[in-house]
């Protein structure tokens, strides 16, 4: 009978072999109970892949048709698999929020061409801001997730075929055109921000311009009486 495994990554995403929904979720439960804050289900992103055994098969271990085909049941080619697995996971859950934000954040450029500004409070603006920016540094961070363990320091020989997993995941294009959404997004962030500020420069510039007028009419009340008194005293 083969047995279970399971491996878990520092960046959140755990990669099970030969185990049921059921034993899946039950360690999930064990694993959240290590987590800061716990984990929110809208914040989990799940892929299923198959896997099989080819002792006798012309080909080395690979992945095809989303088929993990193994020659034995060595844990070091599963843990290497499972880092391009781990790594795929990670992509998706960015790639899926980069989505949102970005369906959030379309109406902001129309506003922006229809009307000459956003009309929206500076909370509100001040929200997606903080969302973009938590984004980007998000995008920023995944390139550590994304570097080469140091598991093909000790063992190159394995590194083909994690290059080999990466590459039918197409890792490097995806985490490529996420950094480039991501500046795209930060673009936008930019003009938030001047908008913001040019909103704030003109609220302040007109109380600065009230404030002179007012000043103006006291000077001038001031000098209005003083001339009225010097013609009382002359008459």
């Amino acid at each position: 009978m083969l047995r279970g495994e399971v491996f878990i990554f520092d960046y959140g995403v755990a990669v099970f072999w030969n185990l049921s929904e059921q034993e899946e979720n039950k360690l999930l439960e064990i694993i959240q109970k290590f987590t800061v804050g716990g984990l929110p289900k809208d914040d989990c992103e799940n892929e299923d892949f198959h896997y099989q055994y080819d002792i006798y098969g012309p080909h080395q271990p690979r992945i095809f048709n989303d088929m993990i085909t193994l020659k034995s049941g060595n844990e070091l080619i599963k843990l290497t698999i499972s880092h391009g697995l781990a790594q795929s996971v990670k992509l998706a859950f960015f790639e899926n929020v980069m989505e949102e934000t970005i369906d959030g954040t379309i109406p902001l450029p129309r506003a922006m061409a229809t009307h000459g500004e956003v009309r929206m409070t500076r909370t509100d603006v001040m929200k997606i801001v903080g969302q973009l920016f938590k984004l980007k540094m998000n995008v920023n961070l995944i390139s550590n997730v994304l570097d080469t363990p140091e598991l093909f320091w000790s063992e190159p020989e394995l590194e083909g075929l994690y290059s080999a997993i990466r590459g039918y995941l197409e890792i490097s294009q995806r985490a490529k055109l996420l950094n480039t959404r991501a500046d795209i997004i930060s673009d936008l962030l930019d003009m938030l921000c001047d908008h913001m500020n040019v909103n704030e420069m003109t609220y302040i510039t007109w109380i600065i311009i009230i404030l002179i007028v007012f000043a103006v009419i006291i000077a001038a009340a001031e000098v209005w009486v003083k001339v009225l008194r010097v013609r009382a005293g002359m008459d």
